[in-house]
């Protein structure tokens, strides 16, 4: 999957160009240049837009999970209670409210609180994810062979040639039908690996609504990133 961005065409402009600003990748070009040539070009800038990236994340105090009284969780919210001072450290959703529970020997409380809850989050979206790819990779007659949850800065989704399905763990606070969009674009990929016409015909053919979802994406992703995690 191509690198989250903004596309700015113009008539004058002659040469392409990156510009990261509050945390997104703005990618200028001219009229007549083709989207898979941009995102070819794209792919060869990635860890020089990854490394701006995770400067400006450090620099940038954002809104994070911590901040927030509520957070969605595959589509649903979930109220958040922070309580210290525990015997053990946990999280524990009981009636719509999730529960942040902090060891008394906790030193570091915040970062405790954050990977607790990135921990819960992360369960929830792998479950999601590996029961929704069982369902649409039989759909095409394809199998995988694992799924996992990263933090990641770079891609919503990948799958690699051992058929491994990877998805960020920001996805879990988007809209299901988004988050289902995504899984189903990585299971294409079980199928053909590029992004040619016979890709996106596997893509419609399990999802066909895909087309509103990446302008989801590419409109809104940025507001996914509240796990602040090294």
């Amino acid at each position: 999957m191509s690198i989250k961005y903004q596309l700015k065409r113009s008539k004058n402009r002659k040469t392409l160009a990156i510009k990261i600003k509050a945390k997104e990748v703005f990618v200028y070009a001219p009229m007549h240049l083709k989207q898979d040539f941009i995102e070819q070009w794209l792919m060869q800038k990635q860890n020089w837009i990854n490394k701006h990236l995770e400067k400006q994340i450090k620099r940038v105090d954002a809104a994070s999970v911590l901040t927030q009284k509520t957070l969605s969780i595959l589509g649903e919210d979930v109220n958040l209670a922070f309580v210290e001072g525990q015997v053990k450290s946990n999280a524990e959703l009981v009636d719509g409210v999730l529960s942040i529970n902090t060891s008394r020997r906790v030193i570091n409380v915040r970062d405790k609180q954050l990977s607790l809850i990135a921990e819960f989050a992360k369960d929830k979206l792998t479950d999601y994810c590996s029961a929704k790819a069982q369902i649409l990779a039989k759909q095409i007659n394809e199998s995988f062979h694992s799924v996992s949850v990263k933090h990641v800065r770079s891609r919503w989704g990948a799958c690699d040639s051992k058929r491994r399905l990877q998805f960020n763990l920001q996805l879990v606070t988007a809209p299901l039908w988004v988050i289902e969009y995504v899984v189903a674009h990585e299971v294409a990929h079980l199928k053909v690996m590029d992004h040619s016409c016979r890709f996106w015909q596997t893509v419609e053919g399990i999802y066909p609504d895909y087309r509103n979802a990446e302008n989801w994406l590419k409109e809104n992703g940025y507001k996914l990133d509240i796990f602040k995690l090294d």
